[in-house]
């Protein structure tokens, strides 16, 4: 937790999905508009027709001391982006379907417990500071993500869930997990890995002495996770920190339909992580892309990260120590 004085007032931008728990989301941002200005604070609705006009007002501002996101993780996801490595403190009300960073930082799963938080939090200039996943890579510009970056089976089940309209809250994920398995196939992955501090016993890899690492090899899922759960509460790395610099990279070696149809149950209990043909690696980065020689259109899908999606592989996905100030108090 960091602690700095601050103005008294501050201008503060809000950014909320509408749509977010079948419009209780606009419900709550109009609370939390009337609070900071009762507390002094200028606001500035910063809201778009979807997430990509919603980024775009949020990347043409510079002028905020803050800014407050009302949503699921699909909102931290554009507030991440929108605040990490900037100084500028996030502050995040959780109104969505999985809510999964708001719950590995402890903040409050109501949502008007977490705008009273907001709140003191900006009253008091209290912050806690915690990682964020910087993505580079040929095929977009520079990324941030705030919990995990999928490029796997994860990856496709989180596509097909942005697609579907029913059911709602966490049960589409698993409906469309049901889908993907259906269709399953592994893919074929080169990995290269730097600052390794964990090999989890990935067969096949090669380590390096300036400690970087390189993998090639058939997977279900590679998903590097600068937080501990994903999906509404899929437990993909139960030891992720999202405060020690690393990434918790998994590496689940699964080729057969038969062995990913029981991987997700194990996930939900972090159970998965028994499995022998699971891996978790620590490291700084990881470079995910297609084997060579991997025909066009045969390759893993699109990474997604934070449920979003970001592009065709190959990315960089790198942890960035301190990139983020959450807004927060006790």
């Amino acid at each position: 937790m960091t602690t700095a004085p601050g103005p008294a007032a501050r201008h503060v931008g809000v950014a909320v999905n509408p749509t977010a728990a079948a419009g209780r989301g606009r419900v709550v941002a109009t609370v939390l508009h009337d609070r900071l200005r009762r507390a002094g604070h200028r606001v500035t609705d910063l809201s778009g027709t979807d997430g990509a006009a919603t980024a775009a007002r949020l990347a043409a501002r510079h002028d905020l001391e803050a800014l407050v996101v009302v949503g699921g993780d699909g909102m931290v996801h554009l507030g991440a982006g929108a605040t990490a490595g900037t100084g500028t403190p996030l502050g995040v009300v959780p109104v969505g379907t999985g809510n999964d960073f708001a719950a590995v930082l402890g903040l409050p799963a109501d949502p008007l417990e977490a705008v009273d938080r907001v709140v003191r939090a900006l009253r008091d200039g209290t912050a806690r500071t915690v990682d964020a996943i910087e993505v580079t890579g040929p095929h977009h510009p520079p990324r941030w993500v705030a919990g995990a970056v999928s490029a796997g089976l994860d990856a496709a089940v989180s596509a097909r869930a942005l697609g579907m309209r029913r059911p709602r809250g966490a049960a589409r994920y698993t409906v469309a997990a049901l889908a993907e398995i259906a269709r399953f196939r592994a893919w074929d992955y080169a990995l290269e890995l730097t600052g390794l501090v964990d090999d989890g016993g990935l067969p096949g890899l090669t380590v390096h002495d300036d400690a970087s690492a390189t993998w090639q090899g058939r997977a279900a899922m590679v998903t590097a996770a600068n937080i501990t759960r994903i999906g509404g509460g899929i437990r993909v790395a139960p030891h992720a920190l999202v405060d020690d610099g690393l990434l918790d990279v998994l590496v689940a070696t699964v080729t057969s339909r038969a062995a990913a149809a029981s991987i997700f149950p194990a996930m939900y209990a972090g159970a998965h992580t028994r499995r022998r043909d699971v891996h978790l690696l620590r490291a700084r980065a990881v470079t995910i892309r297609p084997a060579p020689g991997t025909p066009a259109g045969a390759g893993p899908p699109v990474a997604h990260g934070d449920g979003e999606a970001l592009a065709a592989l190959p990315l960089t996905a790198r942890a960035v120590a301190g990139a983020l100030h959450v807004l927060t108090s006790a």
